[in-house]
């Protein structure tokens, strides 16, 4: 079998997340980050013939990288695969799935207390500013009128902290609650997309789509949310 290249381009994004992974799940594939503060999954079209574990999908990615056009072949005992383009060739052994870092079910939350959509570009800019200020927190709030929300990097811990801020037009506030959201944007390791839309859930989980992936992102402790 030859790899969609779709699934190269979402297997290329995960192995930034976490280096296990399984595969071979009918129509999506999966991971989750060692901390699990961070799970993706991509709807992308089922090719494998049965599901298996990869250890390090770094390296799996890079025996790939070793041919131009590179044919998989499967074992039957589904021990190994062979990546060949008929001159030489990879045996690359699978491993167990139960000792990986994997996710096993879906983040069933609504996430749409608060929604609002961010350009590649704004989320860009968010990602300077955090390097420029040495910081990976994002707060996300309403502004004083309500009619936008903010998107803030600061310093949670430091009160006098230096602080950027960008207001969002784009998006739905669905309570009256007044809410601190907090993520760290060390966990924004989405795929280039031209927007990213976001949903906020008050049980402090954030759902980001980007494409044809789903990313579920744990807020941070400092979090707060009041009815």
């Amino acid at each position: 079998m030859k790899l969609d290249p779709q699934i190269l381009e979402v297997l290329n994004n995960f192995q930034g997340i976490n280096s296990n992974i399984a595969l071979g799940e009918p129509g999506f594939v999966r991971t989750m980050s060692t901390s699990k503060t961070l799970m993706a999954k991509a709807n992308v079209s089922d090719q494998f013939p049965y599901e298996f574990g990869i250890y390090d999908l770094g390296e799996f990615l890079a025996c790939l990288n070793m041919f131009t056009d590179p044919t998989l072949a499967f074992d039957d005992n589904k021990k190994f695969v062979n990546i060949t383009d008929g001159i030489t060739s990879f045996k690359y052994y699978f491993s167990e799935i139960d000792i990986l870092t994997v996710p096993t079910q879906d983040i069933n939350l609504d996430c749409n207390d608060l929604k609002f959509t961010l350009t590649h570009d704004e989320l860009n800019q968010l990602r300077k500013a955090s390097a420029t200020l040495k910081t990976s927190n994002l707060s996300i709030r309403k502004s004083d009128s309500a009619l936008f929300i903010e998107c803030v990097i600061l310093d949670k811990q430091n009160p006098t902290s230096n602080q950027f801020k960008m207001n969002v037009a784009n998006c739905d506030i669905n309570t009256s609650a007044e809410f601190d959201f907090v993520l760290d944007i060390n966990n924004f390791k989405f795929k280039p997309a031209p927007e990213y839309e976001f949903g906020i859930d008050k049980k402090q989980v954030a759902l980001i789509k980007a494409g044809n992936t789903d990313y579920w992102v744990a807020l941070d402790k400092t979090t707060t949310y009041k009815d």
